[in-house]
């Protein structure tokens, strides 16, 4: 009896481990924008290929971004700008 008591027991602490382990977690963001123009003109970055599609040159900005807003760079990102190589229709056209 014991014994079942202190298996239930390890089993709720996994499960609670579980479940915040999930609970805390923040999901990624899997899409990217770029810009040219500092956010006038944004592009989906996502399904491009950063060597045959842009290019992240040095630059005073950041090169991608979580969303369509300057004020949500892509850690790691800074002092780069985005150059596109090949042509892209801009997001909302």
């Amino acid at each position: 009896m014991k014994l079942n008591i202190l298996n239930l027991l390890r089993g709720g602490v996994f499960s609670l481990a579980v479940v915040a382990a999930f609970a805390f977690t923040t999901p990624i963001n899997s899409t990217v924008y770029g810009t040219t123009d500092n956010g006038t003109t944004w592009y989906d970055a996502t399904n491009l290929d950063p060597v045959n599609d842009y290019e992240c040159k040095d630059g005073s900005e950041h090169c991608l971004y979580n969303s369509m807003n300057i004020a949500d760079p892509v850690i790691g990102e800074s002092q780069r700008k985005f150059t596109l190589l090949t042509p892209q229709t801009p997001v909302g056209d």
